[in-house]
């Protein structure tokens, strides 16, 4: 979900022309070279277990290791939903989490589980949402096997709760993304309208339950003061999982489906009519002819980014451009958009990574299953790792998006400088550098490690020790050993891959001083 950045991360979207003084930069250039290079690492203050919501508390913590010596593999969601019902533990995890969060944690009854939700959201209404949206599913649930069947058609499903007959992790893509677009969508609408809004309600069924109106007010989320938006187009987001709008043209066009669906929202809200959101051309004809014709537009100011106007196309259009958009009529307008983007700090890159692995080794192991651990294990479709940004601030904080807006200059999430189209990183070389940040003391920037292109596109850098761990100990399984030694003895190519890529683990374990024994064996 969208949530506050860190401190290390402000620094770096803040500091847009990093630079260092004179000495400084002398000293970066003189330092002794080390096996290590630092440069790909993480700042060591977010290094931190995601899932270990024990280290708020000293107490939990003391409690956790122990449990740990007894049992290495107990994981952190595990131990949290241990206790009994009337305990001191119960009552502590309850406090850092809060009842509804917990009791998603510790039940496999999907009844409560739903009560949970309907909680975790009511008192959504009253204080911002945690960062992760405070619905992500319970990972250790994924090792023990023990799932909560939940419906699709819920809009406030977690991001990472399992899906298909067999209920495996969910692959990133849309189905991940329009369960987050939804969830935001119920945060706004519940306190848009003042009152807790059903889970399941979409199309017009939330119509009816919302009264919807098509009034000249906008409605703003937690974490973005720019994502702002009207009544329809929220119940439009929950009922489609569409990404809000960031951008949007209006062109008479061939018309899209987005535009024609966006139309009937905004004539059943202004005319207060449901019958608009799924009726069909034939019904829509008569509905025209019922409501009568109207020709008149609104006016406004397109650049006051504060009003309903500049905002939402489809207010600004009159009721019959509206029913032509819907109709798809030739000549009609069509909306143009460029949406929100989720963005996730490199992690699915690297699943999708390892994913082919999967797929190299499926001969001799169920690719299936180890793409589905896989994908767990990095934390593809966490909440955690995933936060809805305009294009702009994504191209800002990824190097990948970057390369793909227009070729913008800006900083990774983790602080570093990178240079984002694919030609500019190609000749990114020493003297580019130079020219690119000059000290006023007559040094450069060449040295520092913050101005590395390849740290800012290693996904390994987005690990914790926690994610780490638990990856490295998985690629150590027999299965998948003994997977890889017979491919790579077929395939040198294979081999010199699966080497470099052990190379690149094994260096962030020994940077962040993690056992030796999890150091994965070259071939």
């Amino acid at each position: 979900m969208t949530r506050p950045v860190g401190l290390v991360q402000q620094q770096g979207l803040l500091m847009a022309q990093q630079k260092l003084t004179a000495q400084a930069a002398k000293t970066a250039a003189t330092r002794a070279v080390t096996p290590v290079p630092t440069a790909f690492l993480r700042d060591p203050a977010q290094l931190v277990d995601r899932s270990g919501v024990a280290l708020e508390s000293a107490y939990l913590q003391n409690l956790y290791q122990a449990a740990r010596r007894d049992n290495p593999r107990l994981t952190t969601g595990e131990f949290l939903a241990g206790g009994t019902a009337d305990s001191l533990f119960h009552g502590i995890v309850d406090s850092l989490l809060g009842p509804a969060a917990a009791t998603m944690l510790r039940t496999t009854d999907p009844d409560l589980y739903r009560q949970a939700l309907v909680q975790a959201f009511h008192d959504f209404r009253f204080g911002p949402t945690p960062y992760d949206g405070g619905i992500a599913y319970s990972r250790y649930r994924y090792q023990i096997g023990h799932h909560v069947a939940l419906p699709e058609e819920l809009n406030v499903i977690p991001m990472n709760a399992p899906t298909g007959p067999d209920l495996h992790y969910p692959a990133y893509g849309k189905l991940v993304t329009a369960r987050g677009n939804r969830t935001i969508g119920m945060v706004m609408a519940s306190r848009a309208w003042g009152r807790d809004i059903p889970l399941d309600a979409r199309g017009v069924t939330l119509f009816r339950t919302l009264g919807l109106k098509s009034e000249d007010v906008l409605h703003a989320w937690d974490y973005d003061p720019d994502l702002l938006l009207s009544e329809p187009q929220i119940a439009h987001m929950i009922t489609t999982g569409d990404s809000p709008v960031y951008h949007f043209k209006l062109v008479r066009e061939k018309v899209n489906d987005r535009t024609a669906e966006q139309a009937r929202w905004e004539l059943a809200a202004r005319l207060e009519d449901e019958a608009f959101i799924e009726a069909d051309d034939a019904t829509l004809h008569r509905l025209w002819s019922h409501h009568g014709s109207d020709t008149a537009g609104r006016t406004g100011d397109p650049t006051n980014l504060e009003t309903r106007y500049a905002r939402d196309p489809y207010y600004r259009r009159s009721r019959d451009e509206l029913f032509e958009m819907a109709l798809r009529l030739p000549g009609a307008w069509n909306v143009r958009t460029r949406s929100r983007e989720w963005e996730h700090g490199l992690v699915q890159r690297f699943t999708k990574r390892m994913n082919d692995w999967a797929h190299r080794l499926g001969n001799h192991l169920d690719e299936t299953v180890w793409a589905s651990r896989l994908s767990m294990l990095t934390g593809a479709a966490e909440p955690a790792n995933l936060q809805l940004l305009s294009p702009w601030e994504h191209a800002r904080v990824d190097l990948h998006a970057g390369r793909m807006f227009d070729g913008v200059t800006r900083v990774d999430r983790y602080g570093n400088r990178a240079v984002p189209t694919l030609r500019d990183v190609a000749a990114y070389d020493d003297a580019a550098r130079a020219a690119d940040s000059p000290l006023t003391g007559g040094g450069t920037l060449w040295a520092f490690p913050l101005t590395d292109t390849p740290r800012a596109d290693e996904p390994i850098v987005a690990f914790d020790q926690f994610t780490l761990a638990e990856l490295v100990g998985a690629l150590h399984e027999d299965e998948w050993q003994k997977a890889v030694k017979t491919t790579a003895g077929q395939n040198t190519h294979v081999r010199a891959e699966w080497n470099q890529l052990v190379d690149r683990l094994n260096t962030h374990l020994a940077a962040y001083g993690m056992p030796a024994a999890l150091h994965l064996p070259k071939i």
